[in-house]
C-alpha cells in the first residue's frame, strides 16, 4: 500500500505538460488536480524492484484516471469502455434513497445519449484524491464535474493481465 503527498498540478496543457510533468514532478498529471496515497508506517524496503513496480502501477493508475477524466468530459462511451471491465457495474443511492447497481453496459448505453460538458463549453474540474494499491487491487477516489452536477468517484480497480481495470464504480453526487 501506498500513497503519495497531495499536489497540486502543474498546468492545463494536456499532451506537452502531461510529458513534462511526468518528467519534471513525478506523481503529476495536467490541469489542476491533486494526488495523494496512503502510506501506513514507514518500513524501510530496500528492494528496488517493488519500487519500481508500485511507481509503474501508480502511472498506469494515473493513465487510467486520466481517461475516465477525458471520458466523462467528452462522453464518450467507447473511450470508457476501454478502461472498465465488461463484468464491471456502476452503484449509487438515487433520488428515491435506494441503491442501484447498475451493468456497465447498461451504463455505457446511458452515456452514449449525454450532453458531452466539451460540447457545451463547460469548465472542467478533475482530482485524483486518491490512489491505494495493494498488490492486483487498487482504490481510485476521484473527483469532477459535470455541471450541475458535482461528483466522487470511488473506482475499484483489478490488475487483469497486467492490465488496470474498474472493476467497480460507486459514486455519489451533488448540485
Amino acid at each position: 500500500m501506498f500513497k503519495m503527498d497531495r499536489r497540486a498540478f502543474l498546468s492545463r496543457s494536456a499532451s506537452a505538460a502531461f510529458g513534462a510533468a511526468l518528467v519534471s514532478a513525478p506523481g503529476l498529471m495536467p490541469g489542476d488536480r491533486s494526488i495523494s496515497y496512503a502510506q501506513s508506517p514507514t518500513v524501510p524496503n530496500n528492494n528496488l524492484m517493488d519500487n519500481n513496480l508500485m511507481d509503474t502501477d501508480a502511472r498506469a493508475l494515473r493513465a487510467l484516471a486520466q481517461t475516465y477524466f477525458d471520458g466523462a468530459y467528452e462522453m464518450d462511451a467507447d473511450k470508457f469502455a476501454t478502461i472498465f471491465h465488461p463484468s464491471s457495474s456502476v452503484t449509487k443511492v438515487g433520488d428515491d434513497g435506494n441503491v442501484s447497481v447498475t451493468a456497465i453496459a447498461t451504463w455505457l448505453a446511458a452515456v452514449r445519449n449525454m450532453k458531452a460538458p466539451k460540447q457545451q463549453g463547460l469548465e472542467r474540474q478533475d482530482q485524483i484524491l486518491s490512489i491505494d494499491v495493494e498488490g492486483e487491487l487498487a482504490l481510485l477516489k476521484l473527483k469532477l464535474q459535470i455541471p450541475p452536477r458535482y461528483f466522487t468517484d470511488m473506482l475499484s480497480c483489478l490488475k487483469v493481465n497486467g492490465t488496470w481495470k474498474i472493476a467497480q464504480k460507486v459514486m455519489t453526487s451533488k448540485t
